[in-house]
């Protein structure tokens, strides 16, 4: 009896060192491979950019600048490399571009009220969002613009980063923005004043008092965004609202901790979202705590809708069991980092990734709504004088919420 335990303890033994054995080979074949794989690829590249290199040398008959040549050279290689990537958010900085000035780092004050980023076609600073209330609002700038100058210099001399500071300067100061508008062939020249002012990144009424249903619009997620959507939950509830609908259309985005503030206070205990990270091999969850909104929710949301407001739709949907109505959003589920080379250049590029409450990523996708309703092109086109009994999409919330409420 004795020795049959004994075999059987060795025959156990024999069997762990073999499935280690077995394993730790497993384990070793991937990691070989990846790296091989990622051998393969680096030499790839290597070899075709040393065969151009060699071609150039034997057949180029024009010039090359010996000061500046090898540095552009460089800059066109890099520049290919991220835009090779097929990623619209991430771009190659020049030394120029990424450089900011002394007077332009130190400078203080008020900008004109834009979000933008760098335009990979033209060079130029790309408006993505208009504030409103703004100074770029009061001028009629519009998201999509491009600007071209800044005070007279452009910006292919000024440097990206450069030109962006410039935008802000002095309380009542003036700032000289040129742009180019799709559609148009001649660049736009104003002259804007920095001013303090108010954004109102909430707006909100009470759309049906018999019902009780609330409306709260969300242009932008801004510091002042949480302050703002809790007063106009007070306000509402005070006028006997009972569910809210809360519109992310035209919402770009804007910034993520904001964003999260405001979720914390719509939905119950959990995970608002998670942020994928290659670099770090980690996903970093956010929760939300106890308190929430016990209200019905409707949200609506359009293929404008962008980036963190995709991020707070789809976690109401998820964690608060929200309705979400309209066309399905614009698809940035990534976030992006300057990356600062020795050089004095830098790569602007997508590093980590939005994941939903479950488990969703949504770049170049988009989240999907519950309710698909689309607005005509005329009305899109008009959306900002729209009249609520003509937007079909929040007819179709209302209809939502009613339901919600029983009503």
């Amino acid at each position: 009896m004795k020795k049959s335990q004994k075999g059987m303890r060795y025959g156990t033994v024999f069997f762990i060192l073999v499935t280690a054995v077995i394993l730790t080979a497993i384990a070793t074949y991937f990691y070989v491979s990846n790296m091989v794989s990622d051998l393969g690829r680096n030499q790839q590249i290597y070899s075709k950019l040393n065969k151009v290199n060699d071609l150039i040398n034997k057949n180029y008959i024009l010039p090359i600048d010996p000061v500046y040549g090898n540095e552009q050279i460089l800059d066109g290689i890099v520049e290919g490399y991220i835009d090779g990537l097929g990623d619209p958010y991430s771009y190659y900085l020049n030394e120029t571009n990424y450089r900011i000035s002394s007077n332009a780092a130190t400078s203080t004050g008020v900008g004109i009220g834009v979000l933008t980023t760098f335009d990979k076609e033209t060079g130029g600073v790309k408006v993505t969002f208009v504030k409103r209330n703004s100074p770029a609002e009061s001028a009629g700038m519009e998201s999509g613009d491009v600007i071209t100058a800044v005070n007279g210099t452009p910006v292919t001399e000024l440097g990206f980063r450069n030109a962006v500071y410039m935008l802000s300067g002095a309380e009542g100061s003036d700032v000289v923005v040129s742009f180019l508008r799709d559609g148009e062939v001649a660049p736009v020249t104003l002259t804007l004043t920095r001013m303090t002012y108010d954004s109102n990144t909430v707006e909100y009424r009470l759309l049906e008092s018999g019902n009780g249903i609330g409306y709260i619009s969300i242009n932008e997620f801004a510091a002042s965004t949480v302050s703002e959507f809790s007063a106009a939950v007070e306000s509402l509830r005070d006028t006997g609202a009972r569910g809210f609908i809360i519109d992310v259309r035209f919402n770009a985005g804007g910034d993520f901790p904001s964003m999260r503030n405001v979720l914390d206070k719509v939905m119950p205990a959990g995970i608002m979202c998670s942020v994928k990270e290659l670099a770090s091999e980690t996903t970093l969850p956010y929760y939300s705590s106890e308190g929430h909104l016990p209200e019905k929710i409707v949200v609506l949301q359009n293929f404008a809708t962008s980036d963190v407001a995709e991020v707070f739709a789809a976690a109401l949907r998820d964690a608060s069991g929200a309705v979400l109505v309209g066309d399905t959003s614009f698809g940035k589920g990534v976030g992006q980092r300057d990356i600062p080379l020795s050089d004095g250049s830098a790569i602007h590029i997508s590093t980590f990734a939005y994941v939903t409450p479950n488990g969703e990523e949504f770049n170049g996708v988009g989240i999907s709504p519950d309710v698909a309703v689309a607005l005509p092109e005329e009305k899109v086109l008009g959306f900002g004088t729209l009249a609520a009994a003509d937007d079909d999409q929040l007819q179709a919330a209302i209809t939502q919420m009613r339901t919600l409420l029983g009503g």
